[in-house]
This record gives structure tokens, sequence and C-alpha cells, in this order.
């Protein structure tokens, strides 16, 4: 009779707790684009504007091959929090452990100075698409640098 007790405690308590306390992951995803076209490999990163105190709750993500990406916070595409964000993109010229220079050259690069922003709702979220503009033969040139270091190092 003991361990049914310790069983119905443990399950109260278990039940009740939440893995991420006042800020759980709502499902959230986006697009970006540059001059039109989807951005492969970029990186997005939403920075809450509210305090949270001592907590670091950063989401983020790599787009994919169309530009889509889904935000990961705690877990892997778990999404984002709700509230307001000020948003990066930085898209390097290559991913891996020298990523090169970025082809939208440090424009959206900072969440003071880059314009974007996002907010996150209870629930599921599908954001209106980031539409960045960028310089298409700086987009061109650091790819083809990529390209050409990527050989160099086989």
């Amino acid at each position: 009779m003991r361990y049914w007790w310790y069983f119905c405690i443990c399950l109260c308590l278990t039940s009740c707790s939440s893995k991420h306390g006042d800020y759980p992951a709502y499902p959230t995803t986006g697009q970006v684009l540059v001059n039109g076209e989807p951005a492969r490999e970029a990186v997005v990163v939403f920075y809450h504007q509210s305090d949270w105190g001592e907590k670091s709750i950063v989401p983020q993500a790599w787009t994919d091959d169309e530009g889509h990406f889904v935000l990961s916070t705690y877990d892997m595409q778990d999404g984002a929090p709700a509230g307001d964000y000020r948003v990066t993109i930085e898209w390097p010229a290559s991913r891996g452990k020298n990523p090169g220079p970025d082809k939208l050259a440090g424009k959206y690069a900072k969440p003071e100075t880059s314009g974007l922003s996002a907010r996150v709702e209870k629930g599921t979220n599908v954001l209106p698409a980031f539409e960045l503009k960028a310089d298409p033969a700086k987009i061109k040139a650091d790819a083809s640098k990529a390209k050409t270091k990527r050989r160099k190092n086989r």
C-alpha cells in the first residue's frame, strides 16, 4: 500500500510540473527570401525583447533548400516561447568550421540594427517570410570563394 502512495505522489508531481516552466515553446516556422529567392542554409536567431531574468532563451534555426525554417529552443524543432522578438539572419558562404563571409554583408546580423522582428503566439505559428535585399554580385562572389576554398581543402 505504501508503494501505491509513492507512485501517486510521483505521478501528481510529474503531471503538475512543466519541463520549461513559464516559457513553453510553440511550433514556429517561417521562410527567408533574398531578392525574392530562397536563402539556402541561412541561420535565423530570435532574441526576446523582454527580460527573462537569468534565463538565456534564444530560439534559432537553419533554413532548408527552399529557405524554410523551424525554430528550436529546448529540443529540435520544438518552436519558440510566446512573445516579441528581434531577429537576426546571417547567410554564410558555406556551412562548417570555416563558414566564410556573410553573403548579406552583416546587414541583418545584429538584433539592434537588423530591422527584423517577429511575434510568436501561443499555439502554432507560421510567420510571414523575411524578405531581404542583398547585392547579387556579392552573393555570387562569396559563393564562388567558398566553392574554391572547399576544393582546396579536399
